[in-house]
């Protein structure tokens, strides 16, 4: 069965191939060993905080004294620092690749890599299953399959959500459901594809759909790898490669229309691109401070990719460019790249850290909160947004505005989901079972909780 041939870590991980499991020599059940502290000749760490967002100083001459006059300066915030509190729960998913929040309750959705989708209730610190659907049409050959869930921004009106699968080896798609809590059957009947991105002569089953979403504006996102036929990334034409924006029609027949401001409308390219240039976006978050998308894209040999976009059109460099550039000329930088070396700082400064040929970055999220909203971070994750590297276990905090150094804020291995819920916490999902042709332990979700 398909089920038992995934050659490589399941949700793009497979991006990682020509450092590991592509090695006749890789035995994926003993290759992790745990590193602890470094050896004395080991690169140097890299410790360092953020510095904290200074308020401009008062007008000298506007006669009003500062608010803190006469009062010792007050310390910095505290870094982010977390831990990651697993819940009980009986979804009986193996392989947890996403989750989403239904709005207004306490009610969730799991997608299992294998194409079952996990309906949910919190009852505090306990999941429980209340039901589910599976599309038996998902294809999940390696780090193919059902990978992502998203909620219609009018669900209250329409029920409507979304499911990005594989369907073959050389397909993706995104369809929509009207969620019938009541009939899952029924939920399963209501099918009708979005769009559909297919990589033509895909030698492998690599690179595929990823994460999607909903910007402020109403519009649909979503990540798709090059299906492991590298140039189409810099092809205009192509939706592999790339992030895409488009407005899913709510008629029953389906389909997109396509934003007026994308890049690419009047028809010189694909219509539905916004940005261009990416290898195996697999995860990534749309964050609502500012409307940016940020993904983490897999490396092939040197590094691995932190990105923001932040503008239609931008283009990030693969396969020409591969991690940082001097001299980009067009092309976006990455907001971060890694080397992917066991000696690498990241790995270093995380004593739980794990060593592998393999690496695969995620980019997890940024709580979002209105005025007045509990803030169980304590304002320590409001400038910062989290990544990691779901082989070797390290969770990291970076600036968003581009000021500071990443540092490490806690561990967490094969990570693959991460989203806000209706109390404010983080919650993330994770891999039960590694290797991952033959899961035996159902997948772990947590509560994202302050370390300190």
């Amino acid at each position: 069965m398909r089920r038992w041939v995934a050659l490589a870590l399941a949700l793009g991980l497979a991006g990682c191939d020509d450092g590991g499991a592509g090695d006749p020599g890789f035995d994926p059940t003993g290759d992790f060993q745990p590193i602890g502290l470094p050896p004395p000749d080991a690169a140097p760490r890299v410790d360092a905080a953020p510095p904290p967002r200074d308020a401009a100083p008062p007008d000298p001459d506007d006669g009003v004294p500062p608010p803190d006059a006469g009062l010792e300066p007050r310390p910095p915030p505290r870094p982010l620092s977390l831990r990651f509190v697993p819940l009980e729960q009986d979804s009986g998913a193996l392989r947890i690749t996403d989750l989403a929040f239904l709005p207004g309750g306490d009610e969730l959705l799991v997608t299992d890599k294998d194409g079952e989708l996990v309906h949910l209730r919190m009852d505090g610190d306990r999941l429980v299953r209340l039901g589910g659907f599976t599309l038996d049409d998902t294809w999940f050959d390696s780090d193919a399959g059902l990978i992502s869930v998203a909620v219609d921004p009018r669900f209250a009106q329409n029920r409507f959500i979304y499911l990005g699968v594989s369907t073959t080896q050389q397909s993706n798609e995104i369809r929509r459901y009207t969620f019938d809590p009541d009939d899952y059957a029924a939920t399963l009947a209501s099918e009708v594809l979005v769009i559909e991105v297919t990589g033509e002569r895909a030698p492998r089953s690599w690179h595929n759909v990823g994460s999607i979403g909903f910007t402020r504006e109403g519009h649909l996102w979503a990540l798709f790898g090059d299906k492991v036929l590298d140039q189409v990334a810099q092809d205009p034409h192509s939706p592999l490669g790339a992030v895409l924006r488009i407005s899913p029609d709510h008629d029953a027949d389906g389909g997109f229309d396509v934003p007026a401001d994308n890049p690419y409308a009047d028809g010189t390219g694909h219509p539905a691109v916004w940005a261009k240039g990416m290898r195996s976006p697999w995860k990534g978050f749309y964050d609502r401070h500012d409307g940016h998308i940020w993904f983490g894209d897999v490396g092939l040999d040197t590094f691995e990719e932190v990105n923001r976009v932040s503008a239609p059109g931008q283009n990030f460099g693969w396969p020409d460019i591969e991690g940082p550039c001097d001299d980009c000329g067009d092309t976006e930088a990455p907001w971060l790249a890694y080397g992917r070396g066991n000696s690498h700082p990241f790995v270093l400064d995380d004593p739980r850290a794990t060593t592998s040929r393999l690496r695969s970055v995620w980019v997890g999220g940024r709580p979002y909160r209105e005025d007045g909203d509990p803030d169980p971070y304590a304002g320590r994750w409001d400038d910062v947004i989290v990544f990691g590297d779901a082989f070797s276990g390290f969770v990291r905090a970076t600036p968003v505005d581009g000021g500071g150094e990443s540092y490490p804020v806690g561990h967490l291995h094969f990570a693959t989901a991460m989203t806000q819920g209706p109390d404010g916490y983080m919650y993330a999902a994770a891999l039960g079972t590694w290797p991952v042709d033959a899961p035996t332990t159902p997948s772990p979700i947590y509560r994202v909780e302050l370390a300190d």
